[in-house]
């Protein structure tokens, strides 16, 4: 391909081939953006309704408040959740020019 050829801007945008790691890019970045809106709704949830009131009316866990600890143990179940999303749900693939094509 001439560097002419490659700037040219003259095609239909119908014209263009999508390619197939853009679309599982897009699903991985939708499951992320859900995970961490969870996150986040759940921690403010947690946050929100058991730290509030008087200070002198908290009940503590091995010496925090309870709505401390919670986000804690929260934390920690997120962290699992993104683990297993990397492993197991998340592909590898190539980030050359070229798309490789599997079918022979």
């Amino acid at each position: 391909m001439t560097k002419e050829e490659y700037y040219d801007t003259n095609y239909e945008l119908d014209e263009i081939e999508v390619d197939p790691r853009f679309v599982i890019c897009e699903k991985e970045m939708k499951l992320v953006f859900s995970i961490q809106l969870a996150f986040t709704t759940v921690m403010i949830t947690l946050g929100y309704f058991l730290g509030r009131g008087d200070p002198k009316d908290y009940t503590y866990i091995l010496g925090m408040p309870t709505w401390w600890f919670v986000s804690i143990v929260t934390s920690f179940i997120f962290f699992g959740i993104i683990v297993y999303v990397v492993k197991f749900k998340f592909q590898d693939m190539s980030l050359d020019d070229t798309i490789e094509s599997t079918e022979g």
